[in-house]
């Protein structure tokens, strides 16, 4: 006999579905601080009680969806050119897929909430890769709050940019950037690699 979790009910999961497609459905034209449950609801065709069997508020609704986003892109495999970040090409590409919804959340007229938690969920995407990488364990930290920090500041621009660059042109060069703070070398041994000292 297993202790293995049973799966959920496939309505539940239906369900759930439902909701969380309604909820980005909704992200582009009413944004996130306006987006109410009752809309989410009838956009799912579910009624609120039976969001409220799910969720407590639309913040849980999105912690899920974002917490499913950070678990797919990190079991996604990266293509071997890449040294950096495994995960930022499913990231980006996820990004360059949902254009309208990532400019809604983290865009200039996007939500703090929906930012702050779209921040922790890329912190913990470089926290897996430093775990991956066996980063020294001290310097994992503020690695990961640097490495995230302009990972998110770049894709914020990417999607309020009237013309940006190519998706496949910011992966390469923010790849480039990462792996320098994720290779564990002292900031030493990096500025003096690049020539600077």
């Amino acid at each position: 006999m297993t202790d293995s979790q049973p799966e959920p009910d496939r309505r539940v999961l239906k369900t759930k579905a439902a909701l969380r497609d309604a909820m980005l459905a909704l992200m582009a034209p009413r944004g996130w601080d306006q987006m109410t449950i009752q809309e989410i609801c009838e956009r799912a065709n579910v009624g609120r009680s039976t969001f409220y069997m799910h969720y407590q508020s639309k913040d849980d609704l999105l912690s899920e969806g974002l917490n499913d986003l950070r678990d797919m892109i990190a079991a996604q495999t990266a293509p071997a050119q890449l040294a950096g970040c495994h995960f930022l090409p499913g990231l980006l590409d996820h990004m360059a897929q949902q254009r309208d919804v990532f400019r809604a959340a983290i865009g200039r007229r996007g939500g703090h909430g929906v930012a702050r938690r779209f921040r922790q969920m890329v912190l913990q995407l470089v926290e897996i890769e430093l775990e991956r990488r066996r980063h020294p364990a001290a310097a994992r930290p503020w690695v990961a709050r640097f490495v995230a920090g302009g990972i998110v500041e770049a894709m914020t621009w990417w999607v309020d940019a009237a013309e940006p660059p190519p998706i496949a042109t910011m992966q390469r060069e923010l790849d480039a950037l990462a792996q320098a703070a994720l290779s564990g070398k002292d900031s030493m041994t990096i500025t003096a690699a690049a020539g600077t000292i």
